[in-house]
């Protein structure tokens, strides 16, 4: 407890220290005139609360706003509501009220009284967030690393991710998902996972394909660079080799950075984000040790960075309009890596001497430190959540739907103080009514659907709280199987309904038990316990298939009936792991692991090309496409 009240910047040394640390804390928040942030639903009226000595309170206060240009001043009485004594002070806590509708957006109140003057950032919103109704959509998930055709070059790219939407669309489907796209380290540091992004503000050029750029045609030197044996050696891997397959593109790229006009307009941030880049390459990852704050890198490093977002920008822009709506589903990630760019660039933001994670559970005993340096939730108050508005705005811009990771941390993170062992933290609160203001205004602003990642457990407000908000909920049929009574939960309709999660197994796995051998072997689930766990699954095995009358003894056959289940249901999304459809084993990421197992590095079993021609692949979706068309159509007539 005494780590985590120091990471939020409280002067605590031993526990004798906290008593005085918590007044001086609530002393200071009453004597602050006004919060810096303030919410307004729409249609209602905004009402901030202000606090000031009691002896103050009958004064005026001069109130200014500018709306749309216009500004509007007026004197008023606040009313009291409380009052509280502090020491041998007492103070009042008051309410102002701004007649007149404020449009949606960002608003500057200015408020002055007395001697004490404060601005507060008013948050015009709309309660939901951005969402059509009645409709029965379906689409596909796949890691676009996970994801290849007969021109990949290794992994997957955004051309491929391009191919993929087309011919989902054209067995009737409306998205595709896959995980974060946003930029990593792949050389030094090297940290592949997709939720642990070197930045949530910048795309991961390692998806960009080089030939689709303007200039690769009048660059003969970025062709030959496109070594064809390397591209053959990745294309037959079957795990994904980021270090070469990375350094192969940036090779490339650069030939073509060179001969790009260095005057084409380019994302925002990118000359800041590409110059750390390059100090990185220069000055090692550590920017805390770098002798300036911001050390010269590389001129044409920092050319290459520039121009690969520029490229990553574009393409992923002209995939958004090629899918068209809601076509993109993408994964706003909760951390970012403690080294990244956005740490670097606002410090002040980020709890430093911390990480985020989770306390011990049944299968981590020992809790979890996923080593991301979490928000601070004072400080992203204060600069009016910058940060999170820049971040949504990211996804939003391209996104038809976004999901947001660990969704709970809206109102909460389990921190980690720096040294201590993941059973050690505690939870931070966050503003949580604050966020869903940014996130309802950003969602509406760029008609955008918003999911958030409910999955574990979580407390029953929260998911009250997503539904008066318009924010849809996931299902995931491993979830919801039970071995007595419905042994199938039904979906509800607010919701993105999925066999299962790029973090579980995939359902072949699932339904043969492979997941708790796995369980097992790495010492996550004692083996005195695990013959108990395998008999429940069997009951819930039989349970389903009986349920769903398919026989127990055949996966494939369950996982079509469970398929149709959910197509059948009222579940607004349905989203099917293409990796199910064959049968697929061994999973994309084992929570937990690192060394251990190849996480976030497998390639698919079946190129594009073979799911194309697969009949049992495309005859699966087939049917649930069939499925959701009519349950629109009866839905639509009110049946």
């Amino acid at each position: 407890m005494l780590a985590t009240l120091r990471a939020l910047g409280a002067a605590v040394d031993k526990p004798a220290d906290i008593p005085a640390a918590l007044a001086a804390k609530q002393e200071s928040r009453w004597s602050s005139f006004a919060p810096p942030v303030a919410v307004c639903w729409r249609p209602s009226h905004a009402s901030i609360e202000i606090r000031r000595p009691e002896s103050e309170a009958g004064l005026d206060v001069q109130c200014r706003i500018t709306v749309d240009g216009e500004e509007r001043s007026w004197t008023m009485q606040a009313e009291t509501r409380r009052s509280v004594e502090l020491g041998r002070r007492r103070f009042v806590s008051q309410r102002l009220t701004i007649t007149g509708p404020l449009p949606l957006g960002y608003h500057k109140l200015e408020l002055k009284s007395g001697g004490r003057e404060s601005d507060v950032m008013v948050i015009s919103a709309p309660r939901r967030c951005y969402t059509t109704e009645n409709e029965r959509l379906w689409g596909a998930f796949l890691p676009l690393y996970a994801l290849h055709t007969a021109e990949s070059w290794g992994a997957g790219d955004l051309s491929d991710l391009g191919e993929l939407f087309d011919w989902v669309r054209g067995l009737g489907g409306s998205m595709v998902g896959t995980l974060p796209l946003l930029s990593a380290f792949l050389d030094e540091p090297f940290e592949p996972s997709p939720y642990m992004p070197a930045s949530r503000l910048h795309w991961n050029e390692f998806f960009v394909d080089p030939r689709q750029t303007p200039e690769w045609h009048r660059c003969p030197e970025a062709r030959q660079a496109a070594d064809r044996l390397t591209i053959g050696e990745l294309r037959a891997s079957r795990l994904v080799d980021y270090r070469r397959q990375a350094a192969l593109k940036r090779r490339v790229l650069e030939q073509l950075a060179l001969v790009a006009d260095p005057h084409t307009g380019e994302p925002p941030g990118v000359v800041a984000y590409a110059k750390f880049r390059a100090a990185v390459e220069k000055s090692g990852a550590d920017w805390r040790a770098w002798p300036n704050t911001t050390p010269a890198g590389d001129s044409l490093s920092e050319r290459y960075h520039r121009y690969a977002q520029r490229v990553a920008e574009q393409q992923i822009a002209a995939l958004a309009k090629r899918a068209g709506s809601p076509g993109l589903y993408l994964d706003l990630p909760l951390g970012v890596h403690p080294d990244g760019f956005d740490v670097w660039q606002r410090p002040d933001s980020f709890a430093l001497a911390a990480s985020g994670g989770a306390p011990p559970d049944r299968f981590f005993t020992k809790g979890q430190n996923w080593t991301f340096a979490p928000l601070h939730p004072e400080r992203i108050r204060q600069d009016g959540y910058s940060y999170w508005i820049e971040c949504l705005r990211h996804h939003f811009k391209h996104a038809g739907v976004l999901r947001i990771d660990h969704v709970m941390a809206m109102y909460r993170l389990y921190w980690i103080p720096s040294g201590a062992e993941a059973s050690e933290g505690a939870y931070v609160q966050y503003g949580a009514e604050e966020l869903y203001a940014v996130l309802c205004l950003e969602s509406h602003r760029h008609r955008c659907r918003v999911v958030g990642e409910d999955l574990g457990t979580v407390p029953k407000y929260l998911r009250s709280r997503l539904t008066e908000h318009g924010i849809d909920r996931m299902y995931v049929g491993q979830f919801n199987f039970r071995d007595e009574g419905q042994a199938m939960l039904t979906p509800p309709a607010a919701c993105v309904a999925s066999v299962n999660t790029h973090d579980t197994p995939t359902f072949t796995a699932y339904w043969n038990g492979e997941d708790i051998d796995d369980q097992v072997e790495l010492g996550l689930l004692p083996a005195e316990e695990a013959s108990e766990t395998r008999n429940k699954r069997g009951e819930v095995r039989e349970a389903v298939a009986d349920f769903l009358e398919a026989p127990v003894s055949s996966p494939d056959r369950v996982l079509r009936a469970c398929m149709g289940r959910l197509g059948e249901s009222p579940a607004k999304s349905v989203l099917v792991n293409l990796e199910d459809l064959w049968g697929e084993t061994e999973p994309q990421n084992t929570p937990g692991t690192g060394a251990e197992r190849p996480n976030w590095r497998r390639r698919a079993r079946l190129s594009l090309e073979e799911m194309k021609e697969s009949t049992e692949v495309s005859g699966a979706l087939r049917q649930l496409a069939n499925t959701r068309q009519a349950n629109r159509r009866l839905k639509g007539s009110g049946e």
